[in-house]
């Protein structure tokens, strides 16, 4: 957002520079004798090219006013603003039905950096929990993951794919400052923004994992049967229980948003 911020300074310099040559007033002509021979006629056509006619200089008269965006709140009275924000492009109704609406961007970045870890705790989670229980089928002696449980996620998979990648990336732009103040109150090293794009590059190197998916049960929670999925991050994890089609989708969505953060 910094690097921005010159930017713009240098864009205001010079339409205001080239405003004030097409609008100030020629000096005055001061007479000198005439030289002994006439003066070259190239000379008079340059001259006579270089002057811009009012029709030339109408258009740049009146430059267009520079916007300056209100100050941003602290990261602790932030919940209103960023979440009117998220509601202006995905809807009201998503926002009201999903997202949890109290600490929304300290949530966001510490749930984001806990998807490369082993599970995402619930009490940092800004998107509430998928409803239902998680269904399983036997199979003889064996567990599989029921393909009804891809059904609970087309909620969530229908707002991410009607995502205006664009509107939601100026978002986050607008409160990147947020998002920086809360990765450094989480304890985390470097930008926020580096982290991100880590978790996505994470995220998109899930193998795609079509079915059946086979579980196990050794004590309270299933656990996948092989143990390369089992050894995958929770964010990688979640994209396999919610079923190839719906990881699919996230996927592209994912990386969108992964192109939109390259500097």
């Amino acid at each position: 957002m910094k690097k921005l911020v010159p930017l713009l300074l240098l864009i205001i310099f010079f339409v205001a520079a080239a405003w004030y040559l097409l609008i100030k007033k020629p000096d005055p002509v001061h007479e000198a004798p005439l030289p002994d021979s006439p003066p070259v006629l190239v000379a008079e056509t340059q001259q006579a090219e270089a002057v811009s006619s009012p029709e030339d200089v109408k258009g740049y008269l009146e430059p267009d006013p520079v916007i300056v965006p209100d100050p941003l709140p602290p990261l602790n009275e932030s919940d209103a603003g960023f979440t009117g924000a998220i509601a202006e492009v995905i809807g009201v109704d998503p926002v009201d039905e999903y997202l949890v609406r109290d600490q929304v961007i300290s949530r966001t970045v510490a749930m984001i950096d806990s998807l490369t870890s082993r599970q995402v705790p619930v009490q940092v989670n800004p998107v509430r929990a998928v409803d239902d229980i998680f269904i399983v089928e036997s199979q003889g002696d064996r567990f599989v993951m029921s393909a009804e449980n891809f059904a609970r996620y087309d909620g969530y998979v229908a707002v991410i794919q009607d995502l205006d990648t664009s509107a939601l990336m100026k978002v986050y732009r607008r409160h990147y400052p947020l998002f920086q103040s809360a990765w450094k109150q989480n304890g985390g090293k470097g930008t926020f923004r580096n982290r991100l794009i880590e978790v996505i590059d994470n995220l998109l190197e899930t193998p795609d994992v079509p079915g059946p998916v086979y579980l196990t049960k050794p004590e309270a929670i299933y656990l996948f049967e092989e143990p390369e999925l089992e050894a995958m991050s929770a964010g990688q994890k979640i994209l396999v229980r919610m079923g190839s089609a719906n990881a699919s989708v996230v996927k592209e969505k994912l990386r969108e948003i992964r192109a939109a953060l390259k500097p």
